[in-house]
């Protein structure tokens, strides 16, 4: 019957490209392409991460996965995908400890898989003093790395201030008045369009290095 000269037919192609994967020392998945898979994760506190990283995403164009570290399985998520490129908001203390942890729990599955990092913050980095503190942000959150990442960069945050609660309320105003010398007021500095650009730079770098531990191995800021 037609339909089974056409399983037949089907089946002596199919064996035919097994036969010549092995002559060639490869597999079928291989002849087809193995798709590599990029997870985007974000930590943040009031949302401006969320959001940044919704941009790099949409700058990206392609099938990444948005996680939150907050919903994620660190181990799970570690051996899960290919690549990532993670970013942090910074409070008062830093970068984000649930990333940390995140980095530092799972360092050797994670060597060499770490695309690119970004920050967002309210530091001006128009200034030498603010130059230095989002340097120290990328020292903090590179630590954990065994190598460097080829991209880095730091965006604009946010604050609403009837957003936020009673206790960061109080001390964002302890840090306003002690090292900013102003009063606590709400502003929105985020950047949709450059990190739409960093996220298509980092496809850009994406295409280059999948499958490829192409990363730098020295340390230092990256700020």
């Amino acid at each position: 019957m037609p339909s089974d000269l056409i399983s037949r037919r089907d089946f002596l192609v199919k064996a035919a490209w097994s036969l010549a994967a092995l002559n060639f020392g490869c597999s079928i998945t291989s002849l087809k392409g193995d798709k590599s898979k990029t997870a985007l994760i974000y930590a943040t506190k009031y949302g401006a991460t969320r959001d940044t990283a919704g941009w790099i995403r949409n700058g990206m164009s392609g099938e990444v996965d948005l996680l939150n570290i907050e919903d994620m399985s660190f181990h799970r998520t570690a051996n899960g995908y290919d690549s990532f490129i993670v970013g942090s908001g910074v409070w008062i203390g830093g970068i984000h400890n649930r990333l940390l942890e995140f980095l530092t729990s799972q360092t050797e599955i994670l060597d060499g898989k770490i695309l690119a990092t970004f920050i967002v913050c309210g530091t001006d980095g128009g200034t030498e003093s603010g130059k230095k503190r989002i340097s120290g942000y990328f020292d903090q959150f590179h630590a954990p790395l065994k190598r460097m990442p080829h991209m880095s960069d730091y965006f604009g945050g946010r604050i609403i201030v009837d957003q936020l609660t009673e206790e960061d309320r109080e001390a964002l105003i302890k840090f306003y008045r002690t090292f900013l010398k102003s009063e606590l007021t709400s502003w929105d500095r985020t950047e949709p369009d450059r990190a739409g650009l960093f996220g298509k730079d980092a496809a850009r770098l994406l295409s280059k290095v999948t499958g490829k531990n192409t990363f730098i191995k020295t340390a230092g800021s990256a700020g």
